[in-house]
């Protein structure tokens, strides 16, 4: 079928048509394009609305946009869409100032647990010591005057500790008699018993299994919800870092026709073996679902001072956390890339970054064989001497700008350390492949505000100028981050990322000229309709 959508300023980010990364047109009287001519999920033509009126085939379906701005469907290349997902039903604690207000959020869902007995668990959370006004880990007891008599686990902000009360350690017969794995901790007070606190490769195996489990209530029931949310963000596209229960309600929401976004499913280490027995490898499966490249952590996060950092926070001999060590980074690698399998790793310490640096150039000519485009996840913090590294490794940073507007009050230590920071400016100088996402639910899934966090460093307007702005990207090439760079990561770049014959039609229509825009105005844009496979998935409401 035949659809010729127009009455829109069609920005087409197509190289062909004298779009550069640098947003240098080859041509500077060349006239934006005004319509996009479809037929089934492909893109025919993009250009003159009174040409393409001609070129199209009699009964061609008409689709007028309104005279909006009209961009490459948005992409997010790091989120975990299934806890996303569950985001949208849970307690949410970021905005939480204090230990008493996060209870009091916590409050009615207990509420509402002990009144359904379909509800055996409480998650969510997402709270963040670092904004309290007493910065101190809560415990077990805290959570106990509010839910005694209903298992509890909450997230931090970045996901990497939970903090349960005493009914869900006794679920998990967890005790004082657990042994803290290598890469993790069970936080233990003066007597030995546990806080309630667990972090890192105590947390994440345990947190993954709750999600994955019956608890959690029905994945099939939330991951719409998510998924709607994308749409209207203007997303496309997703990387997703969840677990292989995510993988099959994407596979059955495709089964019954509801799949409305492309998916990039990474692997998570207990798939690997049986990947590799199936013949998996990275890039398999077709537009709507395919396999990404197997996920690992190297280290821990910035906010429970856990990153591995190559000196140690100040004040203290704390290094942060080794997750993974070098010698299983190199073995896991190169496992993966002999079957043909990349992989994608969470570094965000300098330390950490240096040693996944390492890891990949022991693998690095097998990699080159099968054309993997090895990645590290964050990469927040790096050494100097490891931002050429990228490029001559050929590895892909991928990074989540609002991160970095984020964790500016967190960032004091780094003034008398020579380190690189959210480096994006530094990295695109190299030459290295960057790819943008938002680590959602960690930050809003909303590309514009990410992209008013790559162009200015900051948030709220604060600090003026922008923090460190030397760092502080191009327009369009952030744009390219998000469009483009996330299809070149999952291998798709001949079929998204720009508007031009033969490619996907997937596209956004937006209020605004974000090329034109002030940066305020890039933060404020409104989605007005996303298309994917040239159908309308999501349309603003007048």
């Amino acid at each position: 079928m035949f659809r010729l959508f127009h009455n829109a300023t069609v920005h087409a980010m197509n190289p062909a048509t004298g779009w550069t990364p640098q947003a240098q047109w080859h041509s500077h009287d060349m006239p934006h394009p005004d319509a996009i001519l479809t037929s089934d999920d492909r893109i025919v033509a993009v250009g003159d609305y009174q040409r393409l009126k001609d070129l199209a085939p009699l009964g061609t379906e008409r689709t007028d946009l309104g005279g909006t701005y009209v961009l490459p469907g948005m992409g997010d290349g790091h989120i975990h869409s299934a806890m996303y997902s569950r985001s949208l039903i849970e307690p949410d604690m970021r905005h939480c100032t204090s230990l008493e207000s996060a209870l009091e959020v916590l409050r009615p869902f207990v509420e509402r647990g002990m009144a359904d007995e379909s509800i055996t668990w409480i998650f969510g959370g997402q709270w963040n010591v670092n904004a309290w006004d007493v910065p101190e880990l809560p415990d077990r007891h805290a959570l106990d005057t509010v839910a005694p008599d209903i298992p509890v686990a909450l997230g931090s902000l970045d996901w990497h500790t939970l903090w349960l009360n005493s009914k869900a350690l006794r679920e998990l017969g967890l005790d004082r008699n657990v042994k803290d794995p290598d890469g993790g901790e069970f936080v233990r007070d003066e007597h030995g018993e546990l806080t309630g606190v667990i972090r890192e490769a105590a947390a994440i195996p345990i947190r993954d299994g709750l999600m994955q489990s019956d608890v959690s209530g029905n994945i099939d029931d939330y991951l719409p919800l998510g998924q709607r949310e994308l749409l209207k963000r203007g997303i496309t596209s997703i990387h997703d870092i969840d677990g292989a229960d995510c993988l099959y309600a994407y596979q059955k929401l495709r089964e019954r026709g509801e799949l409305d976004i492309r998916i990039h499913k990474v692997l998570h280490q207990e798939q690997v073996h049986d990947a590799i027995r199936r013949g998996i490898r990275t890039a398999s499966g077709d537009e709507w679902i395919s396999i990404g490249p197997l996920k690992l952590f190297a280290d821990g996060a910035l906010g429970s001072h856990t990153c591995h950092m190559s000196e140690a926070w100040p004040g203290t001999e704390n290094h942060g956390m080794t997750v993974t060590s070098p010698h299983e980074l190199e073995h896991w690698i190169g496992l993966a890339a002999s079957a043909g399998i990349a992989t994608a790793v969470h570094a965000i310490g300098d330390q950490a970054t240096t040693e996944v640096l390492d890891a990949f150039a022991k693998s690095q000519s097998i990699a080159r064989v099968f054309g993997l485009r090895q990645r590290v996840e964050h990469a927040q913090y790096m050494k100097r001497s490891d931002v050429p590294r990228f490029r001559k490794l050929g590895v892909t940073a991928s990074m989540q700008p609002m991160h970095c507007t984020a964790d500016i009050p967190m960032n004091d230590f780094l003034s008398e350390r020579d380190l690189v920071a959210y480096g994006w400016n530094s990295l695109r100088e190299a030459g290295a492949e960057l790819v943008f996402g938002s680590d959602g639910p960690v930050e809003d899934p909303n590309p514009f505000q990410g992209i008013h966090a790559a162009i200015t460093r900051t948030r709220d307007g604060a600090p003026e100028g922008g923090w460190q702005p030397h760092e502080r990207l191009p327009r369009a090439e952030t744009v390219y981050y998000y469009t483009h760079a996330v299809a070149r990561a999952s291998y798709e770049e001949n079929l998204k990322g720009c508007l031009a014959p033969g490619m996907l039609a997937d596209f956004v229509s937006v209020d605004r000229d974000i090329f034109s825009e002030d940066a305020e105005g890039v933060k404020a844009t409104v989605v007005e309709a996303t298309v994917v496979s040239a159908q309308i998935r999501y349309q603003r409401a007048n």
